[in-house]
């Protein structure tokens, strides 16, 4: 008999619940905490409103940061 998903899908599932949940909400702080030239990239941390902390990677935001158009 079917006892389930195996505990490794579940959580990846619920992993991906918590994030399409996440995006109906704002996070309650945000630190730009690192620019990184070789990539391009700035490390990203927020806090939501259930305490939750995510980081990401984001090179939208070049212009802002470095003065930098680019071109």
């Amino acid at each position: 008999m079917w006892q389930g998903f195996d505990p490794e899908i579940t959580r990846d599932l619920l992993a991906v619940k918590a994030l399409v949940a996440r995006r109906h909400h704002k996070p309650t702080r945000e630190w730009p905490l690192v620019f990184v030239g070789e990539y391009d990239a700035l490390l990203v941390v927020r806090e939501w409103p259930g305490g939750e902390i995510t980081a990401y990677w984001t090179s939208e935001i070049r212009d802002g940061i470095t003065g930098d158009n680019g071109m």
